[in-house]
C-alpha cells in the first residue's frame, strides 16, 4: 500500500464552504481551533486517494473525553441490561461482519486488516450479555473506538473533505446495539430516536437546529425481515448533514449470528422466546465535535476606543456546553501580593476540582484581565474566577461569564455552591 503525508498549517476549507459560510468567517473559526489546540490535520495518499489524519491537542483531547462520558451515561449507565466492550480494532480477514458492512479493509498484517465497524465487536458480545440478564430481553451492547476507512467510498463522497473533521482515514466510532423482542419493537426504535434527538439538544445552545427524519425499507414480506432508519440531522452553515443514524435491522443479523455459531441467540420476553430485533444507535466523537464546535461559534463585534465603525475588533468564542467543555473555569490572578493570592487560588482550585469541577488555573503572565477573558472565551471556558489583593483582605472574588460577559462579585466561600448550580442547571435544560 502506497502512503505519503504532507503535513498542512491549518484545515484545508473548499470553495463550495467558503462560498456560504463566507471566507473570514470560516478562516476565523477553523484557525481558531488550530490556534487553541483542538485539532489539527494533515493529509495521507493511499492510492490516489486523499485521506485526512487528525491531531487532538489538549483542549480537542478534553473535549473528546468529556463527549465520550457524556454518550456513555445515556446508553450505558442510564439505561437498564445495557453493558459496554472493548475490542482490538486488529480483526482477522475472514471474521464475520454484518450484513451491511462489507466494505473494503486496510489490511495491516498477513491475514488480518483493521476494523471498519464496531457492528462485529458488539454482536459478538450479545450471547455474554444476554447470559448476564438471565436470557432475558432486552438487552444492549455498546462500545467505542478507532475504525479504519481505507477507499474513498466507505465514507461518502470527496466533497466531504470540505467539511470540518470529515473524510478521515480513521475515526472513533460510538456504536449501540439494542436487542428487543418483536412485540414492541416499534416502541423501542421510537424510544431511542427520541432520546438521542433529545441528547444532542442538550449539549447546543440552538436546539432547533437538530431533527429527526426516519424512511423504511421492506424487502421481504415478513415483518422479521423489515427494516427502518432514522437520522438525526444538524443544520450546518453549508447544509443539514445526517450526524446519527438509528436503524432497526429486523432478527436477520441475530438468525444469522446463530447460523454460523450453531447456538440458540433466541432471548426471552414475559416467558415467551424470541428472536430480537437488533437496533443500531451510531454517530462517532469526530461527528460530535464538529457539531458542538460548529453550534459552539460565535464572534462579537466590541468596539475599541476612538475607532469608527470599520475599525471594530472582532471577538470569538466557543460557547460550549459546561459539561463539554474542556474546563469548567479558569483561576485568574491580579494584585501586588500576587504570592499570597495564588496560594489561595491553588487552595481554592482544589476544593473546586475535589467537588468534581474542572478548573485551569491560568499560569502568571502581564496579560490584561480583559485579554484573559478573551483568551478563556476562544477556549469556551464558561467561568473565570479572578482573585485579587480584595480577596486576601475581605474574601470577595469576581465571577465573570463567559455567554453574558457580566461580572459579579462574590463572597469566595459561596463559589463552589454558585458553580455547581450553575452548572447543574444547564445540565437540566
Amino acid at each position: 500500500m502506497g502512503m505519503s503525508t504532507a503535513r498542512a498549517p491549518s484545515f484545508h476549507v473548499g470553495g463550495r464552504i467558503l462560498a456560504r459560510m463566507g471566507d473570514p468567517r470560516v478562516r476565523r473559526f477553523l484557525q481558531l481551533l488550530v490556534n487553541r489546540g483542538f485539532v489539527e490535520e494533515s493529509l495521507i495518499n493511499i492510492n490516489g486517494s486523499q485521506k485526512k489524519l487528525f491531531r487532538f491537542g489538549p483542549l480537542g483531547s478534553l473535549l473528546r473525553r468529556n463527549i465520550l462520558k457524556q454518550w456513555w451515561d445515556a446508553v450505558v449507565l442510564e439505561q437498564p441490561n445495557a453493558f459496554c466492550v472493548e475490542n482490538t480494532p486488529l480483526v482477522p480477514v475472514d471474521e464475520l461482519l454484518m450484513p451491511d458492512k462489507t466494505s473494503e479493509k486496510l489490511h495491516l498484517l498477513k491475514g488480518t486488516s483493521l476494523r471498519s465497524s464496531l457492528s462485529h465487536d458488539c454482536s459478538a458480545a450479545y450471547l455474554s450479555a444476554l447470559k448476564l440478564t438471565n436470557g432475558q430481553l432486552p438487552v444492549s451492547v455498546a462500545s467505542s473506538g478507532q475504525c479504519f476507512h481505507g477507499t474513498a467510498d466507505e465514507i461518502g463522497s470527496n466533497a466531504d473533505g470540505d467539511k470540518l473533521l470529515k473524510n478521515g482515514l480513521s475515526e472513533t466510532q460510538l456504536l449501540l446495539q439494542n436487542y428487543s423482542p418483536p412485540v414492541n419493537v416499534a416502541q423501542v426504535f421510537d424510544y431511542w430516536l427520541r432520546s438521542r434527538l433529545r441528547w444532542w439538544r442538550q449539549f447546543s445552545s440552538n436546539p432547533s437546529k437538530f431533527n429527526s427524519s426516519t424512511s423504511s425499507d421492506s424487502k421481504s414480506k415478513t415483518s422479521e425481515e423489515s427494516s427502518s432508519q432514522a437520522a438525526i440531522n444538524y443544520s450546518f452553515p453549508w447544509g443539514a448533514e445526517a450526524v446519527e443514524t438509528i436503524c432497526n435491522h429486523g432478527d436477520i443479523a441475530v438468525r444469522q449470528l446463530e447460523a454460523t455459531s450453531g447456538v440458540s441467540h433466541q432471548g426471552k420476553y414475559h416467558q415467551k422466546t424470541f428472536y430480537p430485533h437488533l437496533i443500531e444507535c451510531q454517530t462517532s466523537i469526530e461527528q460530535c465535535m464538529a457539531v458542538f464546535l460548529t453550534d459552539a461559534y460565535r464572534e462579537h463585534e466590541v468596539k475599541r476606543k476612538g475607532a469608527t465603525k470599520n475599525q471594530e475588533d472582532v471577538r470569538l468564542a466557543l460557547h460550549l456546553h459546561p459539561l463539554l467543555s474542556p474546563y469548567q473555569v479558569t483561576m485568574s490572578v491580579t494584585g501586588s501580593r500576587l504570592r499570597e493570592v495564588r496560594v489561595l487560588a491553588e487552595h481554592v482550585a482544589k476544593e473546586l476540582r475535589d467537588a468534581g469541577i474542572s478548573v485551569f488555573t491560568s499560569p502568571p503572565n502581564s496579560d490584561s484581565m480583559e485579554s484573559q477573558y478573551r483568551r478563556n472565551d476562544e477556549l469556551g471556558v464558561p467561568y473565570t474566577v479572578v482573585m485579587s489583593d480584595q480577596t486576601l483582605d475581605t474574601g470577595v472574588i469576581t465571577v465573570r461569564g463567559r455567554d453574558t460577559r457580566l461580572k459579579q462579585q462574590q463572597h469566595v466561600s459561596k463559589l463552589q455552591s454558585i458553580l455547581l448550580q450553575s452548572i447543574g442547571a444547564q445540565d437540566l435544560t
